[in-house]
This record gives structure tokens, sequence and C-alpha cells, in this order.
């Protein structure tokens, strides 16, 4: 099977890339608590990866942007065990100058930690040097928001995997919605989330922001387009670069697209 007909497709003899549910959610949360809070590269240059209150408002986030129904989860066909993520965000362009981005929204109303704060104003800056609707001259993206790998299950190209299929779920949503999730299905902790309004129209475009050497080669493999190129030296949270905590001064992010017709 290589197709998400049936909102799963066996990868391989131990794993199966399928739509997030009810029941992948909490998996789902542990990767990114476990492996993108702590590894990813603007993780650390804002320090979520030290604070554990930052690292749950980015949990809200995940939260928040699951309620699209288009995050998709690479599970163990042993076990059922969640091992990796793509959280996707369905953006829509903002209807006039002074409307915000949903990131920018996020880090002002949501973030009581200066670290998640950082991390999702990055996002949300680096978003807004490269208007993708208007370089494609669409209405509406796919965006993969964060993508993670528990460390245990790296090499295996479940990033490269999720990215695929996230780009099949961003194409196939013309036809209309493909997992539906609610914010029941998202448990107790995150019930405060505002149920997420119907979107009246469906992805052109799929983009990314690509952080780390990893994720830029998954780009490359498959085709996506850089339109921008951002030093991580430029990002300074508490006095320091993001590459200085790092510890790599040539680190830098990607702006990336790929048309999907």
């Amino acid at each position: 099977m290589d197709s998400l007909d049936n909102k799963a497709v066996i990868v391989s003899d131990k794993y199966r890339i399928e739509c997030l549910s009810a029941t992948t959610f909490p998996g789902a949360l542990r990767v990114i608590k476990e492996a993108f809070c702590q590894d990813e590269y603007v993780s650390i240059g804002s320090e979520v990866n030290k604070n554990p209150i930052a690292a749950e408002e980015l949990l809200e986030l995940c939260a928040d942007a699951a309620l699209d129904g288009v995050s998709l989860v690479a599970v163990t066909l042993s076990t059922e065990e969640v091992v990796a993520v793509a959280f996707n965000k369905i953006q829509v362009q903002s209807t006039s100058e002074s409307e915000k981005p949903f990131f920018e929204i996020f880090a002002e109303e949501r973030c009581t930690q200066e670290s998640s704060r950082s991390l999702i104003q990055f996002m949300a800056n680096v978003d807004g040097r490269c208007n993708l609707f208007e370089k494609y001259g669409v209405d509406c993206s796919l965006e993969i928001m964060f993508l993670a790998t528990l460390r245990e299950h790296r090499k295996q190209k479940l990033g490269t995997l999720l990215c695929k299929y996230s780009v099949e779920i961003a194409r196939r949503l013309r036809d209309g919605p493909i997992a539906e999730i609610a914010v029941r299905d998202l448990g107790p902790n995150y019930s405060m989330i505002k149920s997420r309004e119907p979107v009246e129209t469906y992805p052109k475009i799929c983009q990314a922001i690509w952080t780390s050497k990893g994720s830029q080669k998954i780009g490359e493999a498959l085709n996506f387009t850089v339109h921008l190129t951002v030093p991580l030296k430029e990002f300074i949270f508490e006095g320091k670069s993001y590459s200085e905590r790092i510890g790599d001064d040539s680190a830098f992010c990607e702006v990336v697209g790929k048309a999907l017709y």
C-alpha cells in the first residue's frame, strides 16, 4: 500500500504512517516533548530544552494544530507505539494587513515563558520574511510545523515518509476533510482550546521551515524549493544567539515551498 486512502499506510516491516487520532495523540505529544523540545536546533537556541513549562506551551500549540486534521504519526507495528510525528497546520492568507498570523497571535496570547515565545516568534518572523502566498499566487497552504522522531527510531527515514504523506494529505484536502479531530479528542488538558471553524478553501502549496541539516535533506529529496535562507545567529535569546547555544555558527534555516497542482 502506498496511499493514505484508509488513513494508514504500511511503510516497512516495522512501521506504518497514519493520520493523527485521539488514540495516537498522547504518544505524538510525547515525541514532541522528548525529541523536538530537547534536540531540535531552535529548541536549544531558545532554551525550550531547559524549560519544562515552555515545552508544555509548545504541546498546546501542537494540540491546537491537531484540530486541523492534517497531522501524521509513525507507529511501530509490534508495539503500537508512536515514534515519530509531523504536526501540520493549515495556513490561510490574511484578508487584511492588520490581521496577525496564527503563530504571532499564539506567541502573544498563550505563551507565558520567554523560551516558548522566542521559538514561536522565530517561526512567525521567518514566515513573515517570505510570503509564499504571494510567491505562488495562492490563498491557502499546509505547513509542516513540527517534525520529530524519537532518538532510538532515527535513521529509518520516518521524517521523509511523514513529509511525503503530508504532501499527499495536502493534495487530498481539495476533496474535503481527511481525518477530523475534535477538542474532546485532545483530552482534559486542552479542553479550553476553541473548536476549529471549517476552512472555506484548501491548500495549493505545502510549506515548511527546515531548521536542521536532516530536515533540509528531506526537503531536497522531496523536491521542495528553497525560497529563503536565514542564519540562526540572527536570533537572540537572553543575550546569546541561537547558533551560539547550538554550537554551530554556520547553522541556518530554510523557508521552502512545494506547489501541489
